[in-house]
C-alpha cells in the first residue's frame, strides 16, 4: 500500500486540465461560458483540481463507489466531510476520458484488510507509553495505518454533448477494471456542481420565464456558501475559497416551496431570503410579483432583537401590514359590518360560538340566518322579486339598527335605508320614512313602534308583514323575545366591537388582493385576535385570491403573480385537511394561476400529503427526531442526510432542493441583513 501515493499525470501539468478555475461567481454570470481561447472540453476539465487529490475508487457500480483514501491526502484536500462532493475521473487528461463521475461522500467502508490493520494498531497501542510526548519522539506510525474507505453516493456522470456540459442523474456503464482518481472539488469548481443546471433544464427556465414576463437574462441570486459539516474549521476555513450558492428566480414562481426545520434553526431568516429574491426579481426584471405572508408570530410586520429587522422596514414603500386589531402603522384586516354583511355576519357567528353563551331560541336563530341578497331570476315574478327584496331590506335594517344598538360604529354620513309600503309606514310613523334614510336612533325607534303596533301589521293573507328572521332581529335590538321576557338581545354583541372596522369602504379580501396585482408585499400579521377568525379569514383570503387569478387565467387572460408564505404552516395547512379545502386546492391548481406557495413549519409530518407530493423545492435546517426524517426521507435524496439533519443545529445550515438542481444541496443561508438589503432596494429599484 506505500506504493499508492497520486500519481502525476500528464493532465496535472496541462493549464487546461486540471486547475482551479478564477474567481467566485456573481449572479448574473453564467458560470459555463468558456473564455475565448478555451474549448468545450475544457469545461470539464475544469472541475479536477489536482492538488484536491483524496483518493482512488477500488469499487464501482450504479449506485455506490468506494473510495481508498489515506489520512495525508484528506489532511492536504482540508479534509473529507460526510456528505460531501467528489469528483472520480480516469487518471490522465479528462478530455480523453470523455466522463467524470459526481459522488456524494454518506459514510465509511471498511477495508478488506481493516481486521488485521486494527490488530496492528492494538499492538501498536500497546508498546506506547501513556508518558509525556517525548519518550515517544521514536515512534512511527506504520503507514497501513493512515488508509481508510470511503462509501459514496453515486450521483451521476458529467460528460460532454454538442459542446456542452452534461450531468447525467445516473451511470451509463462502469468498468471494474477502472481505477478512478478522486478528488474533492472546491471554489469555483464546486460552485459548478452545485449551480448546475442541465441545456434542457435551462431552455425550459428561460422559456418559462419568458411566458412569466421577466425580461432579460435568466434571473439568479446567490443566497449562502456550501456547508458539508456543522463542524467547519477546514472546508470553510479562512483558507478554504468558499462556493456560492444560487438561486434560479423562476423555481419559485407558481411553484410550490416547503422550508422544514426546528424554532431559531433559520427558517424565518430563510423566508426572508425567498422574499427578497422575489422582490429583486420584480425590481431588476420590470415584473410586479405580489407577495402575501401569513405572519403567525409577527416577525415579518415587526423588527425583533433576534433578527434585526423586519421586511417591512426594508421595503416600507412596498410593504402593507394588516393586523385583526386597530394598531398604529397596520390596515385592519376586518371588514365594516355596515357594509359588508355576510362577511360581518359570519364574524359575529364566530365568535358568539366560541365564546359558549348560553343559547336562547333567538340567539339560535340569529346564529343561524344568513344574508343572501334574493336574486330576480331564482323568483317566479317580478312581483315575488320585489316582495323579497322589500323583506331583505327591511331585514337588513334590523339587523344594522341592532349594530348600531351595540355600539359599533357607524362609518361617516351612514344612514339605515330601507323602502315600506305606505300603508304600512302611515301605520308606523307618518312623519317618517325610511327610504329617505334615517339615523341610529331613529331606526330603533321605528322597529320599536312596528313592535307595538305589530298586530295590526298583517298582509292580506293574514300572516305577520314581519318575516320570522327580521322578527328574530327585533327581538334581539329591543331585548324582549315573542312573549315579551327580557333577553341579553344586542348585548352579547358588545364584546365584539373590535372585530368591525368602520372606516373600511370596501371588502378587505379585494383590497388586498388590488394590492398584490400592484406588485406589493402583504402582511397579514396574527399574531393578535380570536384564533378561530384568524383561521376563517386566512382562508377567505386564500380563497379570494385564488377565485380572482383563475377567473383570469378562464378568461384567457395572464393571472398576476402571487406568492403565498404560510409560517407555522401545520397550523393553517392541516394534513388531514380535505382536499376540496382550499389550501390542498392552491397546491394543486395555484400553479396555473401563476400561485406560488412557500409553507415554513418544524413538522414535515404535519402537511397535508397532497401538497407535500406537488412541492417542488424543499430547504430543511434541524430536525430533532427521526419520524420526521423518515417522513422527509421519502423525497429526493434528503435520506444522505439524516444523521447531519438530526445531529446539526447550526442556525441557517440547510438541505436545499430546488426544481433546477438534480439533487440535494447542503448550504449555509446567509443573515438577512437588512441595511445591504435596503442599499438594493436603493439601487435596484427603477427610478
Amino acid at each position: 500500500m506505500e506504493g499508492m501515493a497520486p500519481k502525476e499525470s500528464s493532465g496535472a501539468k496541462n493549464a487546461l486540465t486540471r486547475q482551479p478555475v478564477g474567481n467566485p461567481l456573481v449572479a448574473s454570470t453564467n458560470i459555463f461560458m468558456h473564455t475565448k481561447n478555451e474549448t468545450p472540453a475544457d469545461a470539464l476539465a475544469r472541475l479536477i483540481q489536482e492538488n484536491q487529490f483524496v483518493g482512488w475508487v477500488y469499487q464501482l457500480d450504479y449506485e455506490q463507489a468506494l473510495v481508498l483514501t489515506n489520512d495525508a491526502w484528506k489532511e492536504r484536500a482540508r479534509g473529507v466531510p460526510q456528505n460531501c462532493f467528489l469528483l472520480a475521473a480516469p487518471a490522465g487528461p479528462v478530455q480523453a476520458a470523455g466522463e467524470i463521475v459526481l459522488l456524494r461522500v454518506i459514510g465509511a467502508t471498511p477495508l478488506p484488510i481493516d481486521d488485521k490493520v486494527a490488530l496492528a494498531k492494538i499492538e501498536n497501542c500497546k508498546q506506547r507509553s501513556p508518558k509525556p510526548a517525548e519518550n515517544q519522539a521514536g515512534t512511527a506510525t506504520p503507514d497501513e495505518f493512515r488508509y481508510g474507505g470511503l462509501r459514496c453516493r453515486v450521483l451521476g456522470a458529467f460528460y460532454l454533448r454538442e459542446g456542452k456540459l452534461r450531468l447525467g442523474s445516473d451511470l451509463e456503464s462502469y468498468a471494474s477494471t477502472a481505477q478512478l482518481e478522486v478528488f474533492r472539488p472546491t471554489g469555483a469548481a464546486l460552485e459548478m456542481i452545485v449551480n448546475y443546471i442541465s441545456p434542457e433544464r435551462a431552455a425550459a427556465a428561460e422559456e418559462e420565464a419568458r411566458r412569466l414576463g421577466l425580461k432579460g437574462d435568466l434571473p439568479r441570486f446567490s443566497i449562502g456558501t456550501v456547508r458539508y459539516a456543522s463542524t467547519d474549521r477546514r472546508h470553510r476555513g479562512d483558507a478554504a475559497e468558499p462556493a456560492t450558492f444560487h438561486l434560479n428566480a423562476v423555481d419559485f414562481l407558481a411553484r410550490r416551496t416547503a422550508v422544514f426545520g426546528m424554532t431559531r434553526t433559520g427558517k424565518s431568516n430563510t423566508v426572508k431570503q425567498l422574499v427578497s429574491v422575489v422582490m429583486r426579481t420584480g425590481m431588476e426584471r420590470g415584473l410586479k410579483i405580489g407577495q402575501i405572508i401569513y405572519d403567525l408570530n409577527g416577525e415579518y410586520a415587526n423588527a425583533n432583537l433576534q433578527d434585526k429587522g423586519s421586511i417591512a422596514e426594508v421595503y416600507p414603500d412596498d410593504t402593507i401590514r394588516y393586523r385583526m386589531m386597530p394598531t398604529p402603522g397596520f390596515e385592519l384586516i376586518l371588514n365594516n359590518f355596515f357594509r359588508q354583511i355576510s362577511e360581518g355576519h359570519n364574524t359575529l357567528r364566530g365568535l358568539l360560538e366560541a365564546s359558549k353563551l348560553p343559547r336562547s331560541a333567538d340567539l339560535e336563530a340569529f346564529l343561524s340566518m344568513d344574508f343572501i341578497e334574493p336574486r330576480k331570476e331564482e323568483c317566479n315574478s317580478d312581483h315575488e322579486f320585489n316582495r323579497q327584496s322589500a323583506q331583505y331590506q327591511l331585514k337588513l335594517a334590523a339587523y344594522q339598527a341592532m349594530l348600531a344598538r351595540a355600539g359599533y360604529e357607524l362609518p361617516e354620513g351612514f344612514r339605515i335605508t330601507f323602502e315600506v309600503n305606505p300603508g304600512i309606514r302611515n301605520k308606523v310613523n307618518p312623519s317618517v320614512d325610511p327610504a329617505h334614510g334615517l339615523t341610529a336612533t331613529q331606526a330603533y325607534e321605528w322597529f320599536y313602534l312596528v313592535r307595538q303596533i305589530q298586530d295590526e301589521l298583517i298582509t292580506t293573507k293574514g300572516a305577520s308583514w314581519i318575516e320570522p328572521d327580521t322578527n328574530v332581529l327585533i327581538n334581539l335590538l329591543l331585548q324582549k323575545n315573542d312573549q315579551g321576557g327580557y333577553i341579553p338581545g344586542f348585548r352579547l354583541l358588545q364584546p365584539f366591537k373590535d372585530y368591525h372596522a368602520p372606516n373600511r369602504s370596501t371588502d378587505v379580501c379585494d383590497e388586498i388582493y388590488n394590492h398584490l396585482v400592484a406588485g406589493k408585499i402583504v402582511i397579514l400579521d396574527l399574531s393578535v385576535g380570536d384564533p378561530v377568525q384568524r383561521e376563517r379569514l386566512g382562508k377567505r383570503i386564500a380563497r379570494h385570491i385564488l377565485r380572482n387569478s383563475m377567473a383570469a387565467f378562464n378568461a384567457g387572460q395572464h393571472p398576476s403573480h402571487t406568492v403565498i408564505y404560510v409560517e407555522e404552516a401545520h397550523n393553517i395547512i392541516g394534513r388531514h385537511e380535505p382536499l376540496t379545502e382550499i389550501w390542498p386546492t392552491i397546491a394543486k391548481e395555484g400553479a396555473k394561476a401563476r400561485i406560488a406557495t412557500v409553507y415554513a413549519t418544524q413538522e414535515v409530518s404535519s402537511i397535508h400529503p397532497n401538497i407535500l407530493s406537488n412541492t417542488e423545492n424543499i430547504l430543511v435546517s434541524h430536525l430533532n427526531n427521526e419520524n420526521e426524517i423518515n417522513e422527509l426521507a421519502k423525497y429526493y435524496d434528503f435520506r444522505d442526510f439524516s444523521t447531519s439533519l438530526i445531529r446539526a443545529q447550526d442556525v441557517g445550515f440547510a438541505r436545499v432542493k430546488t426544481l433546477s438542481n438534480p439533487f440535494v444541496i447542503p448550504v449555509q443561508i446567509d443573515k438577512f441583513d437588512p441595511e445591504r438589503e435596503k442599499q438594493r432596494v436603493r439601487l435596484g429599484k427603477p427610478k
